[in-house]
């Protein structure tokens, strides 16, 4: 082990074996063996999606939490992401905002630099929670719920704003479906989303603005996010929703 905790001086198997041995230790057998399929079947992304990524409740419960914001605030490019996306949804000045997927609040922290409102949060993964509500506690204002996109527990019409970033993508069609489909009954005015329309071994893909226009529903912004590493496959779009009847 190095001065500074590490284990990068040691020979390949053993470094595997020491961290293998620490998470074992700090987060528990489930949590390695997830870790370990993520790690290990780098080369044959259908048997990752079906074994590591098919229950995005269970993934994000997993992997989320202090492990995920480390990765994350070690991404300037994810800080510059939040910003920019905050910055758009600020330009629409809404009077209330939920987002569903919020994870540890990177995006709810840059809207309430921008804006004055009420903002809620949910996400299904404890973990997540956790850690928005450590990362969070500088923020006033801010309400956080354990709740699932599918079915959220708020009356039709009850925010001036949804919105779900890198949320839709990691959930199977029929799941993708009724996120959406509950997106547009809490939402009173707007519906905004970053969501990636290219398929990898996490992420189905999906053209969100496309599925609001088949339904009618006017599409007042649809653009790719500069700064994505991949600018082509992403897909920023706010609808409005306000002419419904």
């Amino acid at each position: 082990m190095t001065r500074d905790g590490s284990t990068t001086s040691l020979p390949l198997p053993l470094n595997l074996a020491f961290r293998t041995w620490t998470s074992l230790r700090s987060r528990g057998a489930r949590y390695t063996w997830h870790k370990v399929l993520r790690r290990s079947l780098r080369g044959w992304p259908e048997w990752k999606r079906r074994l590591v990524y098919s229950d995005p409740r269970v993934y994000w419960t997993l992997r989320g939490g202090d492990d995920y914001f480390l990765e994350q605030e070690g991404q300037p490019l994810r800080s510059r992401r939040a910003e920019w996306i905050a910055d758009r949804v600020a330009g629409y000045r809404p009077r209330s905002v939920l987002e569903i997927g919020c994870g540890y609040g990177k995006v709810l922290r840059e809207l309430r630099r921008r804006l004055d409102v009420p903002l809620v949060g949910v996400d299904f993964s404890p973990t997540q929670l956790q850690a928005a509500r450590s990362y969070l506690q500088c923020c006033e204002g801010i309400d956080l719920l354990l709740a699932d996109g599918r079915r959220l527990p708020f009356a039709a019409r009850s925010f001036d704003l949804v919105i779900t970033s890198a949320v839709i993508l990691h959930n199977p069609p029929a799941d993708a479906e009724r996120i959406r489909l509950e997106v547009v009954r809490v939402s009173k005015r707007l519906a905004a989303h970053n969501e990636e329309t290219g398929m990898s071994y996490n992420r189905y893909g999906y053209d969100t603005a496309a599925w609001y226009r088949d339904r009618g529903i006017p599409i007042l912004e649809c653009r790719s996010i500069p700064m994505d590493p991949d600018p082509r496959t992403s897909q920023f779009c706010v609808a409005d929703l306000s002419a419904r009847g």
